[in-house]
């Protein structure tokens, strides 16, 4: 494979895995969802698996999201 698809198929993997970690940031799903595939915006066989490959580690990372409500990814939220 090219560098240059090597390249682009690790922006799609990352794009996979940043559009899951939003949407468990929101709170709007806790788990993969079934309908990940509707949420997938490729067309060819290679970038979809790839997008999926990303959006689907992304819910088997312990890492949690990003930032906390409130807050930034740099320091958590102050509490009154």
């Amino acid at each position: 494979m090219p560098d240059t698809k090597s390249f682009e198929f690790s922006r799609i993997f990352g794009e996979g895995w940043s559009a899951a970690k939003k949407l468990r940031a929101g709170g709007e799903i806790s788990r993969v969802p079934s309908d990940a595939a509707v949420l997938n915006p490729y067309s060819s066989a290679q970038e979809r698996a790839r997008w999926a490959e990303g959006f689907e580690q992304a819910f088997s990372s312990p890492a949690k999201a990003y930032n906390t409500p409130g807050g930034s990814g740099w320091r958590p939220a102050k509490v009154h």
